[in-house]
């Protein structure tokens, strides 16, 4: 009995009951409302608190979703799902090991429970603790080999390691997992692969215009044993693949194609499993530069921005807008005063969504001059490649103004979240893919800036001297 007498029992079994129906519906705001009348009614009863908790996980509440999986456990919920669901909210709050510990008590439970193992695999990799990660998505592996979400992030793991010939195979298990946001071609013609007789490719487009960038650097590969290619890519991206890339026909992801225009397919991030079975495989068949700024935009941005020939530019940005993983990736502009204070050289601002009141703003705040051109980052990307091109440097987090500056052959300071996982492929510390490009990556995803930040403003520095 919980103190109110068998009818308040059956008025607490039917609160929990309209919990369910409501979040079954869909009704969350409702659900929650339900699930405070349901705790008063029985304060000790673990159910409504676990519901609670889940609903303001839901809403990311995370700190409060926390507190109530907590009371949950307190008065004796302690399934292995409520082991995961809290475990998850911590690592949301970068509370890696707290979520790591609770994963291993849902484990503890149930040792073949697939969802808390790839979670402390990907807690564990957000750690830099490759070994410890690689174990976790092997052994999730055993548990479900077929399963599509472990295949594909033990694939990522793998590339991130340079450890191509596993890795590629289970990348491209993506299409079957529920996690990967791009969707398939639609089509009954043939997947490319070289040496085949297929002769007549069309190269599709998925995920985001930094990863078309990247793949796309090896488009002249596909070119070269082919008579024809098409490239179906972001339509910001058209005018400046078709300038680099001649010889390929470069259309928008969202044009109809005539099936008669090719008689194979082959999706971009498909690509590199075709070329790439080692780290020193990339520069060779990635030409670097392989995008080409318009020139006359690059003169214009020069005069507009009152760029004198002697002048040293830094390139600066600063956030990713990526959904899930862009608030990991980015730094506070703030913290990067230390290189926008540096004497002697011109700040511009390279990040696609910070306008030029904001940069005002700050500028009055800060006491600094970060010049913002007239280009808009987000839509021009012509505009954004020509404005690359006047910078001696570019100071980036990992977003697609990296992408484009490496492969305009740009230097690039790249300061790394440890989210990507091309990023992890390097020689000595630069990228395989932009070798121009400098890798700076943070101890683990809870350690803070400040470290890759004085290295940065160290070597800005030295670019700087050096250039005289």
């Amino acid at each position: 009995m919980d103190g109110h007498g068998g009818d308040g029992m059956s008025k607490h079994a039917k609160a929990i009951k309209a919990i369910e129906t409501a979040f079954q519906a869909g009704k969350y705001a409702e659900a929650l409302d339900l699930t405070n009348h349901a705790i008063a009614l029985n304060p000790k009863d673990p159910v409504a608190y676990r519901a609670k908790g889940r609903l303001l996980q839901m809403q990311r509440k995370f700190e409060e979703a926390i507190k109530y999986y907590e009371a949950a456990e307190r008065r004796g919920a302690k399934d292995a799902d409520d082991f995961v669901n809290r475990g998850i909210c911590k690592a949301e709050l970068q509370r890696y090991d707290d979520g790591i510990e609770d994963f291993t008590k849902a484990l503890e439970k149930n040792p073949k429970y697939l969802h808390a193992v790839i979670q402390r695999g990907a807690a564990q990799w957000e750690m830099r603790r490759w070994d410890k990660a690689e174990e976790n998505f092997r052994l999730a592996n055993e548990i479900a080999p077929d399963d599509a979400n472990a295949n594909w992030i033990l694939g990522l793991l793998a590339l991130q390691r340079n450890d191509f010939k596993t890795g590629w195979p289970l990348y491209n298990r993506r299409w079957k997992s529920e996690r990967f946001k791009s969707r398939p071609l639609q089509t009954d013609k043939p997947e490319w692969e070289k040496d085949t007789g297929l002769r007549s490719v069309l190269v599709w487009g998925e995920q985001g215009i930094g990863d078309q960038i990247i793949y796309g650097s090896l488009l002249p590969a596909v070119r070269e044993r082919t008579d024809h290619v098409t490239a179906m890519v972001d339509p910001r991206l058209i005018s400046i693949f078709s300038r680099s890339m001649p010889d390929i026909v470069f259309q928008s992801q969202m044009d109809k194609i005539p099936k008669d225009r090719h008689d194979s397919h082959l999706p971009f991030a498909s690509i590199g499993g075709h070329f790439i079975q080692e780290v020193e495989d990339i520069p060779r068949h990635v030409n670097s530069p392989f995008l080409k700024a318009d020139p006359d935009r690059v003169a214009q941005l020069r005069v507009e921005l009152g760029i004198q020939p002697g002048d040293f530019v830094v390139g600066l940005s600063w956030l990713s807008t990526a959904m899930k993983i862009g608030p990991h990736k980015s730094i506070p502009l703030v913290e990067l005063l230390p290189i926008i204070n540096g004497p002697n050289r011109k700040v511009v601002n390279v990040q696609y969504g910070f306008k030029k009141s904001d940069t005002d703003l700050f500028n009055a705040e800060h006491g600094t001059n970060v010049l913002t051109s007239s280009v808009d980052l987000w839509k021009d990307f012509e505009g954004l490649a020509a404005l690359l091109m006047v910078c001696d440097v570019v100071v980036a987090v990992s977003s697609t103004t990296v992408h484009l500056a490496g492969a305009l052959g740009q230097r690039v300071l790249l300061m790394d979240a440890n989210k990507l996982w091309y990023w992890g492929n390097k020689i000595g510390d630069t990228s395989a893919w932009y070798p121009r490009t400098k890798i700076f990556q943070r101890e683990n995803m809870i350690s803070p800036w400040n470290k890759v930040v004085d290295l940065v403003r160290s070597e800005v520095e030295f670019i700087q001297n050096e250039r005289g």
